[in-house]
């Protein structure tokens, strides 16, 4: 499989074929799957456990795992790879004194409609997918664990803060350095730079506003279903 290989069969071997805005942009089919998790979330927040767990069997939830694990968090390395290029070391004392962005995370989001500034997939909020798994069980849907325990809706759609200029690149936690991102984009890019990676940057798309809200406005009913 790709993940073990020197290429990807996906990215394939000519870098003037792949994207300029994201490390692999995911299959069409990922948008089909978020439809049906949002009726699924919908379902559960009007009490209907059992249909929101009907609903989830229909996701393709091992595909999309097998997609992120093979493909989409290694392409970055692939690129790298076929480019002869490493990370730069960064003296360690001159990274930002802050790491995480998590005091920043929902103010990126809302910024960016919660969608990957790299890829332009829609994502879903981290504490909508916890209630989630509280409505549903951990037996339909896993939030945690493993990559292969957790389903596959977490590797798809759960949202991340990328730093664009990665922190170990000496990229700061701010607001300018900041966006929302897809699992695959975020892990694909690693610790390279985005013009070691043949990468548009993002933060020169100005942010869609499309309205999403990462379902955030199911959490409160959701909230009462756990």
């Amino acid at each position: 499989m790709c993940r073990k290989s020197t290429s990807c069969v996906l990215l394939g071997d000519e870098p003037g074929a792949w994207s300029r805005m994201s490390p692999l942009p995911p299959p069409g089919w990922f948008a089909d799957q978020l439809l049906l998790f949002n009726k699924a979330v919908e379902h559960a927040a009007a009490g209907d456990r059992a249909a929101a767990i009907n609903i989830l069997r229909t996701i393709r939830s091992d595909e999309i795992r097998l997609w992120f694990d093979e493909h989409g968090q290694v392409s970055g390395n692939k690129r790298a790879r076929r480019l002869g290029i490493m990370a730069p070391k960064f003296p360690a004392d001159q990274y930002d004194l802050v790491r995480s962005p998590s005091k920043l995370e929902k103010a990126v989001y809302a910024r960016d409609s919660y969608t990957c500034r790299y890829c332009g997939l829609k994502q879903v909020a981290k504490e909508v997918l916890y209630a989630f798994e509280k409505a549903v069980g951990t037996e339909a849907f896993r939030t945690q664990g493993t990559n292969a325990q957790q389903h596959g809706i977490i590797h798809g759609f759960k949202i991340v803060a990328d730093h664009v200029v990665p922190y170990k690149r000496g990229g700061r936690t701010d607001m300018e350095n900041l966006v929302s991102a897809c699992p695959s984009c975020n892990y694909g890019k690693e610790a390279f730079t985005i013009e070691q990676l043949g990468l548009d940057d993002p933060r020169l798309r100005p942010p869609i506003d499309n309205g999403w809200d990462g379902l955030l406005s199911f959490l409160p009913e959701l909230k009462k279903m756990a």
